[in-house]
């Protein structure tokens, strides 16, 4: 719903023609802002969930993983914030909503997660390793909850999914966030773990071939309108297009699962790569129904292409040796994140309903873009900042390729030159003996 606000924010900004956009469908007038003003108790309930759930649930499972005695007090904050938030949501008067249903779940996990904290610090529970990795598991839920709670907020404010589109809704917000989260752990992984993730025990894209697979049987059921289709919908340009791609991302996901399924993480293969170009220019060249729904997927498929052109740049660097004395990521490493985090955010900001809300809010492309980039600079520094909250809790981890110290470099040149040094009398003297 924040980011609902910010799209009507900037839509008094725009004048744009509505049927410039093309012909637009009969349900098109339906996606609009809402009519009725934010209530004083719905503001309070943003504002407090936004609190519990993006500032203190993250911070205390970070102090717990960093092993910090207060995590408990801030996990208790955090929980008791976040109960008061969805309360309050309750109070606004719509209880029977996906979000608001979506709410018990939330209150059910926070209680479950309390408990588990309440009965290790009072030692009712004894801490094992079972019941440690329970209570971190859900700590670190908490967040996907959040992001999942989001979603939904959006979907229900705006009324979306809600015109007999839902499998194409859920295509798209279900393959989006795929590829936001794998980007989020791919940054994660990098940052504790450094350039080559050696922890992971396999390489990167092992990792990015499961998002694939995931994402395309996701894509090869729903896109069709699996979910309300009567079973004689025909079938358009559009839903054999992206049909085909989930095929082809599930095909191309199995072959890079199983050419890195024993491999070493430096040794990384370019099928992953090549699935996000082939898929970028079939996005770029694809022509929808609405002009504005060409747009934003030429966006997503421009942002294809450039994580798939910076993740064979990003191979071909480590291949040659470029990073292994860095206990850190180059800086180009950070490319295919970011590209990975656009491209989700363009998947999801590119379904149906949302593009006939862009016109009907006179939003053009430009500012959409503009949002939706600013949304995955706010997202890699809120994961930034997490890591550099353990790092400060917990201390810079190890480092995992210790370069050479000027003295040892010295050393190996002076050893180098004595041996080149030997080797040529030795070849001396055989010449003066023969």
């Amino acid at each position: 719903m924040t980011y609902a606000a910010v799209i009507a924010a900037v839509a008094s900004a725009h004048e744009m023609d509505p049927g410039a956009m093309g012909v637009l469908p009969d349900d098109a007038p339906l996606y609009k802002w809402p009519d009725k003003p934010m209530g004083w108790a719905l503001k309070v309930h943003l504002a407090l969930t936004l609190f519990a759930y993006i500032v203190l649930l993250p911070a205390g499972f970070v102090m717990e993983m960093a092993s910090n005695k207060h995590q408990s007090l801030v996990q208790l904050g955090g929980a008791l914030v976040g109960f008061l938030g969805i309360v309050f949501g309750w109070v606004h008067g719509h209880i029977d909503n996906p979000y608001a249903r979506y709410g018990w779940f939330a209150v059910s996990m926070l209680l479950v997660h309390t408990a588990l904290n309440l009965f290790l610090t009072l030692g009712i529970l004894k801490r094992s390793s079972r019941a440690q990795c329970m209570y971190r598991t859900l700590g670190g839920l908490q967040v996907l909850f959040a992001y999942i709670g989001m979603v939904i907020g959006i979907i229900t404010y705006l009324n979306l999914c809600s015109q007999g589109h839902l499998g194409q809704c859920i295509s798209h917000f279900a393959r989006g966030s795929a590829l936001l989260m794998g980007a989020m752990f791919i940054l994660v992984a990098m940052r504790l773990f450094g350039a080559i993730v050696v922890e992971l025990r396999r390489p990167i894209e092992f990792y990015i071939s499961v998002i694939m697979i995931t994402v395309g049987l996701i894509g090869t059921f729903t896109e069709h309108n699996f979910f309300q289709s009567s079973g004689t919908d025909e079938w358009s340009h559009k839903d054999l297009q992206h049909t085909l791609i989930g095929v082809s991302w599930f095909a191309g996901g199995l072959l890079g699962l199983l050419m890195t399924w024993h491999s070493h993480p430096r040794y990384r293969t370019p099928v992953p790569a090549i699935i996000f170009i082939a898929t970028g220019i079939s996005m770029i060249i694809h022509q929808q129904d609405l002009a504005m729904s060409s747009r934003t997927h030429f966006m997503f498929g421009a942002s294809l292409v450039c994580l798939g052109v910076s993740f064979i740049c990003e191979i071909t660097l480590l291949a040659s040796g470029f990073v292994k004395d860095r206990e850190q990521p180059a800086p180009f490493q950070y490319l295919p994140v970011f590209f990975m985090c656009a491209s989700g955010l363009f998947l999801m900001g590119s379904n149906r309903d949302m593009v006939l809300f862009l016109i009907n809010s006179q939003v053009d492309v430009g500012t959409y873009s503009l949002l939706l980039l600013s949304l995955c600079f706010v997202t890699m520094f809120y994961f930034n900042a997490l890591v550099d909250f353990y790092f400060a809790l917990a201390g810079p981890p190890e480092p995992k390729y210790r370069p050479l110290d000027d003295c040892e470099v010295s050393g190996r040149h002076s050893h180098s030159s004595q041996t080149s040094t030997l080797h040529s009398e030795q070849d001396l003297s055989s010449a003066n003996l023969a």
